[in-house]
């Protein structure tokens, strides 16, 4: 007898049996409240079961067998979802509301989320004349062979052609009284939870149709087993360092005891540990990641994933070191299993470690792997995350059910825009108590996200704050100053190093430019996004071997870059930006730092002004100029006061916009007065319009780029994909971004910048970076 298949050589029984494993064991292994309603369970092993039934129309047959076949005609998952829907109506103890949404999830599970209401309202001749004709070409007596080992029921009742063709006509005579009821239910409904439950049971098939196909189908070991990871894993560590008794080491190791000792509720679901710049957040936080994670499995029965989360690539991988190295010094192999790194630029590498020895699997399951976040400790970006819990992206969406139990660390919230304040803290709190996340808020200035009172403090921040005396904060914002002023009233002595941050590249090339008529400039240096990340990363190792005495900078080093000056001069800014800038300043306590604040103009307005929004850069402003000195013991209590007086400056109105499309699960679409759709999320915005350009700066960037253009030359896109990977990382280490108005623009190939080794003086200054010769355009 014949076979259906599902993927090529690969039965369709045997797929629908593995996805229906896999979501059933992803939903079971939450256990969590609505997780374990019968009704649930029920709906997402059904839709295991249907979501590629419609694999068994001839059409579908031929195409997975490389014939030709019409391109509307060999798709499945339409034919599927209206199959489901013939048997999920008549299934007692489901809501009316989740039936339309099952249908959905199985239409949907190839592609992105869209306007839930549109879905039913695409239903026309067209659409019927597909469906009919690949309804006509099923052999029907092998498709009940096929069902019969997996749905007994079948069985007692085969599938026939006839009841088929009544689904189809079914659900076109229903579409309208489905869309009024849509429209009743987006009008009342004021909950997030159903748009939570609904992406959790969408990113169960997705995950397990996804892994079954392209992990199970290749791979042997078991890539769903989970691991334990010891509480002391820090700790250990710690005691391995070599690190020397001063009056700082010791206040860190004060505030990580803390940690330790501190007694965990888990009825508490929100957590901050709030420590001044350079107190050691990254090991404390582990460590009672760590300690939660334990307590979670012993008295909740359940194995909680930690993610951490991180606002910027730059401090990602000195984070991914900081991690590699405590599971080293505990002896315990790299495994990707324990540990993995998840961003636009990661390696698509995932090793395993069976019975002693590494395993590389190949690049489609590694990759498969990565983007699942299957492991125990994901280390990601702010992006990642928070576009996995805000968005209509399939391959998003995927790994969204890993948030359910999971540890959430968010370092440097203060990044979060005001303007998603209200709706990160709605959503969290849905989160939390629908999935049972924990959140633990790392920062040395916490912003007013969340109530100081639903939120428990692991320490007493203004305790070391208090004890702190490494830098005073002058400031000089009275009146507005040019940069040729500002250079002309500075006194540089040679035994001191500084950082000058200023707010564009623009006025970073002009203060540079004025301190090198007047310092040595063998002791200087220039950090910018105009300089690739290569060169970038070459100037922070050398500033940290105390090479460069005198560094001009734009915010690129803020935020836990780990560079330390003995004065630093801050171009005005918010004033939680000023603080991370004076934790570049007399890190460890050993001299007596000095913070400047200026507020530099280029004659007609503001530097600060370019970047930032005004409300905050005033607010900051009229609160300096009540000080001439703050001592840093009073940072806790200023940054306390300007983020509650921010607080009752800033509107909510986008945020509300988005809470309205979360609601009304509006997924795509016209952006509206009332609502926005979450497919307009935007963690970052994209500025003015830029594009990239790659610089040869040295022979490795000529040999990359040659092996990009041989890439580039490959006709099978996957194989291109596959081998583009290979070398992504390395090929962004020399790609900045520019805006496109600038004048000076480079030659485009395979639509991007390319500034050759030989043209390289042309457009590029070799302290500086990239040329724009554009006077008087700020970016």
């Amino acid at each position: 007898m014949n076979v259906l298949y599902s993927h090529p050589d690969y039965p369709l029984q045997h797929h629908i049996d593995g996805v229906r494993s896999l979501s059933t064991l992803f939903l079971s292994e939450t256990k969590l409240e609505f997780s374990q309603q019968k009704w649930y369970q029920h709906l997402c092993e059904s839709i295991a079961l249907f979501h590629d039934i419609g694999k068994s129309h001839r059409y579908f047959q031929d195409y997975i067998r490389q014939r030709n076949v019409p391109q509307q005609l060999k798709s499945h998952a339409l034919l599927s979802a209206f199959v489901f829907m013939s048997y999920i109506e008549q299934v007692d103890g489901v809501e009316d509301i989740w039936k339309w949404l099952a249908f959905l999830i199985v239409k949907r599970h190839h592609g992105d989320l869209d306007n839930w209401l549109e879905e039913f309202k695409q239903f026309d001749s067209d659409m019927r004349q597909q469906l009919f004709q690949q309804i006509e070409s099923i052999d029907f007596a092998l498709l009940n062979h096929t069902y019969e080992a997996l749905f007994p029921i079948v069985t007692e009742q085969p599938f026939t052609k006839s009841q088929f063709e009544a689904a189809v006509e079914a659900m076109f005579t229903k579409s309208r009284k489905i869309r009024r009821g849509i429209m009743r239910w987006n009008e009342e409904n004021e909950s997030l939870v159903p748009y939570v439950q609904f992406l959790f049971l969408f990113s169960l098939l997705l995950d397990a149709d996804k892994s079954e196909a392209g992990i199970m189908q290749k791979e042997s070991w078991e890539f769903s087993e989970r691991f334990t990871l010891p509480a002391h894993l820090v700790q250990v560590y710690k005691q391995k360092q070599q690190w020397e008794r001063n009056a700082m080491n010791e206040l860190r190791e004060k505030a990580f005891q803390e940690i330790v000792d501190y007694e965990i509720d888990l009825n508490n679901h929100f957590y901050s540990l709030q420590l001044p710049t350079g107190m050691g957040k990254t090991l404390a936080s582990l460590q009672f990641a760590l300690r939660l994670r334990e307590e979670m499995q012993t008295k909740k029965g359940v194995i909680p994933r930690i993610i951490y989360s991180l606002p910027f690539l730059s401090i990602i991988d000195q984070t991914g070191d900081v991690l590699k190295s405590i599971f080293q010094a505990n002896g315990m192999d790299i495994d990707h299993r324990l540990f993995l790194s998840h961003h636009h630029l990661s390696e698509i590498n995932y090793s395993v470690v069976k019975e002693e020895e590494k395993y590389d699997v190949n690049y489609d399951t590694a990759k498969l792997l990565i983007e699942g976040w299957n492991s125990e400790v994901i280390l990601t970006t702010f992006v990642q995350l928070f576009h996995t819990i805000f968005t209509n992206k399939n391959k998003a969406i995927r790994k969204f059910h890993r948030l359910a139990n999971a540890i959430i660390v968010i370092d440097e919230i203060q990044a979060i825009p005001h303007r998603y304040w209200l709706t990160v803290r709605e959503m969290f709190q849905v989160l939390a108590k629908e999935l049972n996340c924990y959140f633990l808020f790392s920062t040395a200035t916490t912003p007013a996200i969340f109530d100081k009172r639903e939120t428990i403090q692991l320490v007493e921040p203004s305790v070391y704050f208090q004890s702190l005396s490494r830098v005073k904060l002058v400031p000089h914002v009275q009146e507005n100053i040019t940069i040729e002023s500002f250079v002309e009233q500075l006194q540089l002595h040679e035994d001191k190093s500084y950082l000058f941050i200023v707010n564009t590249i623009d006025c970073a090339k002009k203060l540079y430019e004025q301190l090198a008529e007047m310092a040595d400039q063998t002791v200087m240096t220039f950090l910018s996004t105009h300089i690739p990340p290569k060169e970038r990363l070459r100037r922070i190792a050398a500033i940290k071997d105390g090479t460069y005495r005198i560094v001009v900078s734009t915010q690129l080093v803020e935020a836990g870059v780990d560079i330390d000056f003995d004065v630093v001069y801050r171009d005005l800014a918010p004033l939680d930006s000023i603080h991370q800038a004076a934790g570049r300043c007399n890190r460890h306590g050993l001299r007596a730092g000095e913070v400047h604040v200026v507020s530099l103009t280029d004659g007609k307005r503001r530097y600060a002004s370019y970047i930032y929004d005004l409300v905050r850069i005033d607010l900051t402003q009229s609160m300096l100029k009540t000080y001439e000195i703050v001592e840093e013991k009073e940072f806790f209590h200023l940054i306390e006061e300007y983020f509650q007086q921010l607080s009752s400056k800033m509107n909510n109105r986008e945020s509300l916009q988005i809470l309205k499309g979360i609601k009304t699960l509006y997924f795509d679409g016209e952006a509206t007065t009332e609502r926005v759709p979450v497919s307009q999320f935007r963690l970052i915005e994209s500025g003015e319009d830029r594009f990239d350009v790659f610089v040869e700066l040295d022979e490795e960037a000529v040999q990359i780029f040659q092996r990009f253009e041989e890439i580039v030359r490959i006709k099978n896109p996957f194989e291109r994909q596959r081998e583009f990977a290979a070398i992504k990382a390395y090929f962004y280490q020399y790609v900045i971004s520019i805006p496109r108005k600038v004048d000076h623009k480079p030659p485009i190939l395979y639509n991007m910048g390319y500034v050759n080794l030989y043209s390289l003086a042309d457009f590029y200054d070799q302290t500086m970076g990239y040329k724009t010769k554009s006077e008087g355009i700020i970016w």
